[in-house]
């Protein structure tokens, strides 16, 4: 497509320039096709399917801004806006003339007398000229509420065309919901939240559950109220417990406002669903169950022609599944899935109401995300890739393997190898962050990254893993550093023992919990890795409760899980070098966490080398010139300083 080219001629300049410039081997991707903002994202339709709206980067060296196209016409130039105080994350119709946009800017403040170095969130409406050609705007900085934390769309009303309900979040961290009115942008609240209690909406935005911290008998929880489908009134139904974190918790409600349908973890290794009865309190037997995978979510249809219509259900095992008990819509995502390429997971971003344009976005391990637009069901459209420059026959596929642990546990685990070369290749073991949390199979930006430069790169899903049923998530309970860790180093072996790898060429890296576990990697005897890279790690584990649970639930929710080795008390023991980096702006894992270590090791005589990065706060996305930093420093101390000579 011309616009197309058009929109992306500054960046294809830019990109040969790198090319150019850069000494590399013929099959790497140069270093600054991975790190500029995405190309086009956060693509969508009007409800009306006269204009499309994305986010696009016309210059590397720019912020994005937002663009909108007359959808007959895309070749006709576009109406663009940026704001000038954040830079955009986000953009979606709210009507068929109005745009939210929601951006990020620096953000210092104090809180419980400490200076916080973070971000904040802020919003913007953009009131569109009427007429096929955008000339002009009208905009409305969304500041009436004072000094908040995050604003957000809770729900875009989409059958109040003039009404939308959003989520702020203020200094104290607790939740509020209004009411916009897009005709005047007054304000109703319709839930008051506070650090202890916050509230969901239903399809139709109505406040149906309330959530409540109780410290009582029998124990530290979190209440589940309802509102009482026929008399209004408020009722606590059921309760997720701190400790053992087991409970029933709500995913969806039913259109008949009678039932919701929650994921219960009590009975069985993997999550099922159910159905609970508000009136009589009845629960279902497991609606949606399977003995590999988790029921993890339902699927609620957000459309005109299928609004608040239960369509299926999601699973997640090594892949995530979603089944459609609807006809309709499974018939329209099979249209979809035949007409786009394999291997990768398409959604439908956005849809006209009466169902002619259609944008889906498409992602997958070797696709870090791309965009159609379907035109009557039949056209196919290419819109734009994110990273066009990381072409998906240069990249790497990911498999989903298993492996044993020395006390017989299976591991799950992700493995992305190289493309070209041939084993045993040098290795990285790179366990996720949480470590309550996952991998997914899919686009992993540092995997493939990694691969590119000729590295196997192995995920495990270690004990603490969620996402992989209740018997391996809670065998990490207080084995922080020790089976845990174990289950990394029995990685690494596996890697040796299917010819993989050498068992002289295998470095771990991580961030957040898995930059702990690279400390951790670092002081435990007979380690089978030649170096670490740890980002925003936690060195001392008793500093965990503190630093990271304001609330009594958080303490007893996942704190009393934690305990094991903490890296910063055996310094001494420190037998590999590392690398470690931190951000100055980090509030999840404070920078203090890498400082101390990097002394320590450094006061020890250890081999360590410390990078703190200006401005990089914990979870993505960042701005490019923090993954410049983190990608190009991880690259040059992999090839030059992991081990005598290089990995």
């Amino acid at each position: 497509m011309q616009f197309f080219n058009r929109l992306f001629s500054s960046v294809v300049s830019t990109a040969i320039l790198f090319a150019a410039s850069t000494h590399v081997y013929a099959e790497q991707i140069p270093l600054k096709a991975w790190i500029h903002d995405p190309v086009i994202s956060s693509v969508n339709v009007s409800p009306d399917g006269e204009h499309l709206v994305a986010l696009t980067l016309t210059d590397v060296n720019s912020s994005p801004e937002i663009t909108v196209w007359n959808a007959s016409n895309l070749e006709a130039a576009p109406f663009r806006w940026k704001p000038k105080d954040s830079k955009p994350l986000f953009v979606s119709w709210v009507n068929n003339k109005t745009l939210v946009v929601v951006g990020r800017q620096k953000y210092d403040y104090r809180y419980s007398g400490r200076n916080l170095k973070s971000f904040r969130n802020k919003a913007y409406f953009i009131e569109l000229s009427p007429g096929k050609v955008i000339k002009k705007s009208r905009e409305k900085e969304f500041d009436s509420f004072g000094d908040i934390l995050d604003f957000r769309v809770e729900n875009f009303l989409p059958l109040e065309a003039d009404k939308v309900l959003v989520r702020i979040t203020n200094m104290e961290y607790a939740s509020d919901l209004y009411e916009i009115n897009l005709k005047d942008y007054s304000k109703i609240r319709v839930y008051r939240g506070s650090p202890r209690n916050s509230a969901e909406t239903n399809a139709w935005g109505e406040v149906v559950l309330k959530t409540t911290v109780e410290t009582d008998d029998p124990g530290t929880r979190i209440d589940f109220s309802y509102k009482h489908p026929e008399t209004g009134d408020w009722e606590v139904h059921h309760s997720l417990m701190a400790k053992g974190a087991t409970g029933w918790q709500p995913v969806a409600f039913d259109p008949d406002r009678i039932h919701v349908y929650v994921r219960d973890n009590t009975t069985s290794d993997k999550t099922v669903i159910r159905k609970y009865n508000l009136l009589d309190r009845s629960i279902s037997e497991p609606l949606f169950a399977d003995e590999v995978a988790e029921a993890t979510d339902m699927i609620v249809g957000n459309r005109a022609d299928n609004f608040g219509k239960i369509l299926g259900y999601v699973m997640i095992g090594a892949e995530i599944t979603r089944v459609f008990t609807d006809e309709q819509e499974k018939a329209l995502h099979d249209l979809i899935y035949s007409a786009l390429p394999k291997d990768q997971t398409h959604s439908i971003s956005s849809m006209s109401n009466d169902g002619s344009l259609m944008v889906v976005r498409s992602s997958g391990p070797t696709e870090p995300g791309a965009y159609y637009l379907f035109k009557n069901r039949k056209e196919v459209l290419p819109l734009g890739r994110e990273f066009p420059y990381l072409e998906p026959n240069k990249l790497n596929g990911m498999q989903y393997v298993e492996y044993k642990a020395r006390d017989g546990l299976v591991i799950p685990a992700y493995l992305t190898k190289p493309k070209n070369g041939k084993a045993p290749y040098p290795a990285v073991v790179m366990p996720h962050g949480g470590p309550w949390a996952r991998d997914y199979y899919g686009w992993d930006i540092w995997a493939q990254f990694l691969a590119n430069r000729g590295y196997a790169v192995l995920q495990p899903q270690y004990r603490g893993s969620e996402g992989w049923g209740t018997k391996l998530w809670r065998a990490g309970d207080n084995e922080w550093g020790q089976k845990m860790q174990d289950d990394k180093d029995d990685g690494a072996q596996w890697l040796v023992e299917q010819g993989i790898a050498t068992k002289d060429r295998i470095a771990i890296y991580g961030y957040s919990y898995g930059g702990y576990a690279a400390m951790a990697a670092v002081v435990r005897p007979d380690s089978p890795y030649q170096c670490a890279i740890a980002g925003a790690g936690l060195s001392e584990l008793r500093t965990f409760e503190k630093i990271t649970f304001e609330s009594r639930f958080g303490r007893e929710f996942q704190s009393e899980t934690v305990g094991g080795l903490s890296p910063l008390d055996h310094v001494e023991d420190a037998n590999i070098p590392i690398y470690i980096f931190h951000g100055d702006r980090d509030q999840r894992v404070p920078v203090d966490q890498s400082r101390k270590f990097y002394k320590a090791l450094e006061k020890a005589g250890k081999t360590v080398e410390y990078n703190e990065i200006p401005d990089l706060w914990h979870s993505l996305p960042w701005w490019p010139t923090h993954h410049i930093n983190v990608l190009g420093n991880l690259e040059e101390y992999l090839a030059e300083r992991c081990g005598p000579g290089g990995l």
